[in-house]
């Protein structure tokens, strides 16, 4: 199958990334499955949207934030379908505050971060699990850098008064 430039130049900015989209994604979602479909998806998205390299001032930035709106999305129609008894044992079990295994801990990050403001927690994210500098979470979502930290620490701060509960 042959490439147009744009497409090579996609698949080169998310191959040196994957490491990074695919942990956010994972962290984000809560199952490595659905991370890998995203990206897929994401890569199908970005290669059929016109002008998306003409118009974009910084690619990688624009792939991050667009996988996070495709997270967004997927979550808030997950919330939608979600109906959990209270009583189950499922629900019992995801209280725990030691993890043993990758969904237990994505459960007990999870939960942590819905506690604070949406705003704070994409910002936590995108710097942990995302690995990215503040300097390119502000490309990212086109806000001024000292937003992006102001916007970290006090999720951090919350984050600390949660956990001491």
């Amino acid at each position: 199958m042959i490439q147009t430039k744009k497409q090579e130049l996609i698949a080169d900015t998310i191959e040196k990334e994957k490491r990074q989209l695919f942990c956010y994604a994972c962290y984000r979602l809560g199952d490595a499955n659905e991370a890998e479909d995203i990206l897929q998806d994401l890569f199908v998205t970005l290669c059929a949207t016109p002008g998306v390299i003409e118009n974009t001032k910084n690619l990688k930035s624009y792939i991050f934030r667009s996988l996070s709106n495709k997270c967004n999305t997927l979550l808030r129609n997950r919330q939608k379908l979600q109906i959990v008894d209270i009583d189950s044992k499922e629900v019992s079990e995801k209280e725990d505050s030691q993890p043993t295994n990758f969904e237990q801990e994505y459960t007990l990050i999870n939960r942590l971060l819905n506690t604070i403001p949406q705003e704070q927690s994409e910002v936590i994210r995108l710097h942990i699990h995302g690995e990215k500098t503040f300097k390119e979470i502000a490309d990212i979502l086109e806000i001024p850098e000292s937003s992006v930290k102001s916007r970290y620490r006090y999720g951090i701060e919350k984050l600390r008064r949660e956990i001491k509960k």
